[in-house]
């Protein structure tokens, strides 16, 4: 699995560069027309960016999302993909020229060493549907195929999708695809701000207001404290110039806890103004909660989520919210609930072997 972010479900790590890469892919067959005069063609560059984020927020509506993407986020997203290039990884959908869905294939080596080849699929509602999502599945599926084979590795080769619990369409593709379900994220809502528990600070550290001069450091923590992860992939300068540039970056939320010079954990809180705007609610994103393996059990990231609480209720925000890995072998999910959060929504996380590349042993399934 690859760690997802707010985007549109790709990666928030992706992963570094790997020997025996093909560095001069070949763009996916298209332009193509087929049912009720769908066109499916190579992604464009950055004038399809207004359309694929109209298309991604409209999907989100579809399927109960708390959050949009904008599109300042969308261009500092793919100025900076990783083992994604756009021109010949995405493939759009469009009809009487609105773009009607797009698919994107990027690859990551994953922590229990294997290879996975994501297919990211945003398709709104509209006609047809089931035809485009079909469409875009096959030709990203054998985008990846094609890309697998220009690679020399011996890890497993797994093919990744995503899907909302909701979207019953995309859920069936994958399934007719041979994609069994191994993994569920939930995002999670905590309907108000009242009654935050007073939690103190383990002994011997403290939070300090964020300086520019600390950025790497945090951002190297968290990428740190992600290695033990389910999913986690390798890291590369790409995350951290998105982490750099993203536009919803408020480090007066965060709460970084330090021991010395050393970042222990963190809470990136931020708020999402132009979603609220369009939702009517006030969400304030308790995120990024990462504790590294030195300071974990010590109720560290108990201390700096209620800490986040109280921050973003002082910015005027009636509810929290924030993602989690449902088999997050830290017990993040115990800890989210003990603080009032509760499951809002589902996501489900599916592989199947590369076919060429097949795994001996079955895949294990967690929820």
């Amino acid at each position: 699995m690859i760690r997802m972010s707010t985007n549109d479900r790709p990666s928030d790590h992706s992963a570094s560069g790997a020997g025996g890469v093909d560095s001069t892919p070949s763009p996916l067959p298209c332009p193509e027309t087929f049912a009720d005069d769908v066109v499916l063609r190579s992604y464009a560059g950055p004038g399809d960016l207004p359309g694929m984020t109209a298309a991604g927020n409209a999907w989100r509506a579809s399927n109960g999302y708390l959050e949009f993407v904008t599109l300042d986020s969308t261009r500092v997203y793919y100025a900076n993909l990783t083992n994604c290039d756009p021109a010949t990884d995405c493939i759009v959908a469009e009809r009487d020229g609105s773009l009607v869905g797009y698919a994107r294939v990027q690859w990551a080596d994953t922590r229990d060493g294997k290879r996975a080849y994501a297919t990211i699929l945003i398709v709104p509602p509209g006609p047809a549907r089931v035809a485009v999502i079909d469409a875009l599945f096959d030709r990203a599926e054998a985008r990846a195929t094609a890309i697998a084979a220009g690679h020399d590795t011996d890890r497993p080769r797994i093919l990744d999708a995503f899907a909302p619990g909701a979207d019953a369409d995309l859920i069936a593709a994958a399934r007719r695809r041979g994609h069994a379900a191994v993994r569920w994220t939930f995002e999670m809502i905590r309907p108000d701000l009242e009654g935050i528990p007073e939690v103190p600070m383990p002994a011997g550290l403290e939070v300090r207001p964020v300086r520019p001069e600390h950025l790497r450091a945090i951002w190297e923590a968290d990428v740190e404290a992600f290695r033990d992860h389910w999913g986690w992939v390798d890291e590369s300068e790409g995350s951290w110039e998105r982490f750099r540039a993203d536009p919803l970056n408020d480090p007066t939320l965060w709460r970084i806890a330090w021991d010395g010079d050393a970042v222990a954990g963190q809470v990136r809180s931020y708020v999402d103004a132009e979603t609220n705007a369009k939702t009517g609610r006030l969400i304030g994103w308790t995120e990024y909660i990462s504790v590294r393996r030195p300071w974990r059990r010590r109720g560290l990231a108990r201390a700096l989520l209620a800490d986040s609480l109280r921050a973003i209720r002082d910015r005027g925000m009636q509810e929290a919210a924030l993602s989690v890995d449902a088999g997050n072998e830290t017990g993040a999910l115990a800890l989210y609930e003990s603080l009032g959060f509760a499951v809002h929504r589902t996501e489900i996380v599916f592989h199947r072997p590369l076919p060429g590349y097949e795994v001996d042993r079955p895949i294990e399934a967690v929820r």
